[in-house]
């Protein structure tokens, strides 16, 4: 039975790009989840900073089960909480204020955190500073400058003060911290994500690839495939981004402490910078933090946060993320739905416009890459209806993404986890079906899966692209369909299949694919 994300006769009218939620207390129930859900919910974060392994457990079961009844494949995507510092418990639970021109003592003590003494989780903290560092708490809104270091206690002047909560992050600017990527709690909440069948992880605080890598091994001795998301928080990974890029499967702009770590005039430009590089290298990217902030008490976005998620669009953007505002605010469904009307209008108002710029670099493609650059020419060329994109792990579907072709991609595939993870990718509309073992029968699944599902209608012409082995990004076919008709002809081939000839009848009526020219995304940069 087909698993489509939404059976719509007109596919030109769907969103393009997809919405990242993240599930908290204001989400985390049924009737609200399933809300969100139909509000346009995509991907669904589960962030391992909070909760326990049974409550995420609870978590996953749930969204699988609303998954299977609404008939719409949700992508799970596990957040490590990473070696984030936080400021520890306080008295009485109670927040504190932190005036400015007083001192405050950070210890790695455990005690009761007052307005002149707190605890934190770091326990070198001593270490990594010296007089005169910056260090910011909660978000940057606190800013403490370090006047001595006596043990392991750091005792410091208010530079800016304010209202301090417990288990608030710090972060030290411009200080290349000595932390391990991967913690002890972060290698349990992997094994957990990965034995429960979360569909891709977040990596938080990446400075290097070395941090994905560690991932990497750990998620190959599991003998999972599961995606790989770097998040881009440290100064550190903006400078190795290209390195990061090359072995991470995805990544996320996460604006929150990168707006800490470097000054706030530059995130924009950073963003921007991310979100070209990942066209590059064809891997998808989720824009996040912040994006409708004020929707976590107000019904209703400012219109700077409307225009915040629409440019994150028109920069090209696979997908844009809610945090608080879906985890813990009071309007969770609101925030959805205005997220994706958003969305969609800048869509729709940026539709005759190439998404991405960039000069495309000469450079060596693979069969697949070609085929999806020819693909991406014949959907813009010939008007194509729909590509049908007959997929095992999810590879080329990611790669034919990234040129967003003004025409839906229907991923198709056997495999649920790959269906769940596709739901992740620009454009993609993933459909659940049964191998097909010949040319002809896929082409024949293809036609009766889209007829089915009201995507397309008789005459129209639909791309389907597959691969004559199931290796990972073996893609190497590539044929143009007149639905309703027999007459088929092959544009691409393995390089050992003969071309049959093409009666000049049928080579007629299906039109002619222009010379390949450079669209919308560039290469890959050879590797």
């Amino acid at each position: 039975m087909a698993f489509a994300e939404n059976s719509l006769t007109d596919t030109a009218t769907q969103r393009r790009a997809k919405i990242v939620a993240t599930l908290g207390p204001a989400s985390n129930t049924e009737p609200v989840f399933r809300e969100l859900v139909r509000a346009g919910v995509d991907v669904v974060r589960l962030n391992f900073s909070h909760g326990s392994h049974e409550e995420k457990l609870g978590l996953i079961q749930m969204i699988r089960k609303v998954s299977r009844e609404e008939r719409k494949p949700l992508c799970i995507l596990g957040d490590l909480q990473g070696p984030k510092i936080r400021t520890s418990k306080l008295k009485d639970h109670q927040p504190v204020l932190l005036k400015s021109g007083g001192r405050i003592t950070i210890t790695p003590r455990d005690v009761p955190g007052t307005a002149s003494l707190v605890g934190t989780t770091f326990k070198t903290l001593a270490e990594n500073v010296e007089q005169g560092s910056r260090i910011l708490l909660s978000d940057g809104l606190i800013e403490l400058r370090v006047h001595e270091v006596d043990g392991g206690d750091v005792t410091c002047e208010i530079v800016n003060g304010g209202l301090l909560g417990e288990n608030k992050g710090i972060n030290l600017p411009g200080i290349p911290v000595r932390v391990p990527s991967l913690t002890e709690k972060d290698d349990a909440d992997l094994e957990f994500a990965l034995k429960n069948g979360v569909d891709a992880i977040a990596v938080s605080f990446v400075r290097t690839a070395e941090d994905i890598r560690l991932v990497r091994n750990r998620v190959s001795a599991y003998g999972s495939e599961t995606w790989i998301i770097a998040k881009l928080e440290k100064p550190q990974a903006i400078e190795q981004l290209d390195h990061i890029l090359m072995v991470a499967d995805g990544i996320m702009v996460a604006r929150g402490d990168l707006g800490v770590e470097v000054p706030p005039e530059r995130v924009p430009a950073i963003q921007k910078h991310i979100i070209r590089k990942a066209s590059e290298y064809r891997k998808p990217v989720i824009t996040a933090t912040q994006m409708l902030e004020s929707m976590i008490e107000n019904p209703r976005p400012t219109r700077a946060e409307a225009s915040d998620v629409a440019n994150a669009v028109y920069d090209g953007t696979d997908a844009v993320m809610l945090s608080g505002e879906s985890a813990v605010g009071k309007y969770p469904v609101q925030a959805v739905s205005m997220m994706s009307r958003i969305v969609h209008e800048a869509e729709r108002t940026m539709k005759e416009q190439a998404v991405f710029q960039t000069q495309v670099q000469k450079t060596h493609l693979s069969i697949a890459e070609t085929i999806c650059e020819a693909t991406a020419h014949a959907a813009e060329d010939l008007d194509l209806r729909g590509i049908a994109l007959f997929t095992e792990s999810g590879t080329t579907a990611r790669q034919l993404s990234k040129y967003h072709p003004p025409t839906p991609i229907f991923a198709l595939s056997p495999l649920e986890i790959t269906i769940n993870r596709l739901n992740l990718l620009w454009g993609t509309i993933p459909i659940r079906c049964p191998k097909a073992n010949s040319t002809e029968a896929l082409v024949e699944l293809a036609e009766n899966l889209l007829t089915q599902g009201g995507y397309v209608r008789s005459r129209e012409i639909i791309a389907i692209v597959a691969g004559t082995r199931t290796k990972s990004g073996s893609t190497n076919f590539l044929r143009l369909h007149v639905m309703g008709e027999h007459s088929l002809e092959t544009r691409f081939l393995s390089p050992h299949q003969e071309e049959a000839p093409v009666e000049e009848s049928r080579a007629r009526r299906v039109p002619q694919m222009r010379p390949v020219k450079p669209v919308i995304a560039p290469p890959v940069k050879k590797r």
